[in-house]
């Protein structure tokens, strides 16, 4: 009887210790590998493959002008490494491409039908004025990758 009693027991104990271990690997377990995030040290913005601005380490020392009423070329993103190399933007369905307008009345950015979360969009100049635009990698519910913030200058001619 005791024999089965500490068999049981000791059963109890490994099979407590598996589903612990188990239910533990998720994202927010430290001893769980680390998911892979997409490693940017700056931005890059094209229209028809000739280099309209670019942020590095949140610096720039370019303007993005539009004028008022008009939108603007298409435009596709890629990004610096640590080297100042252009590297391509990530492919993962989890990681999106956002931005934030410091005066959204100033300045808009379109994205096409289907395309939103994509690196290509347009902008468009809303009212005349200065704002600032700042752009963002956003994996799952955080960001991966903060550009810094773009001067951008509508005008009406």
């Amino acid at each position: 009887m005791q024999k089965s009693f500490k068999f049981l027991a000791q059963f109890m104990l490994l099979f407590s210790v598996v589903i612990i271990g188990l239910s533990s690997c998720d994202e927010k377990d430290p001893v769980s590998p680390a998911e892979e995030h997409f490693e940017a040290e700056g931005l890059v913005l094209r229209t028809s493959g000739i280099k309209l601005a670019e942020i590095f380490r949140g610096e720039t020392s370019d303007t993005l002008s539009l004028l008022k009423d008009i939108l603007g070329d298409h435009i596709e993103v890629t990004f610096y490494d640590s080297e100042k190399k252009e590297i391509a933007p990530p492919n993962d369905e989890h990681i999106k491409f956002a931005w934030t307008v410091d005066d959204p009345l100033i300045l808009g950015v379109h994205q096409h039908e289907g395309e939103e979360g994509g690196f290509e969009f347009h902008l468009k100049g809303l009212k005349v004025g200065e704002t600032q635009i700042e752009f963002f990698i956003k994996h799952n519910d955080h960001n991966d990758y903060r550009s810094g913030k773009f001067p951008v200058k509508v005008t009406s001619k």
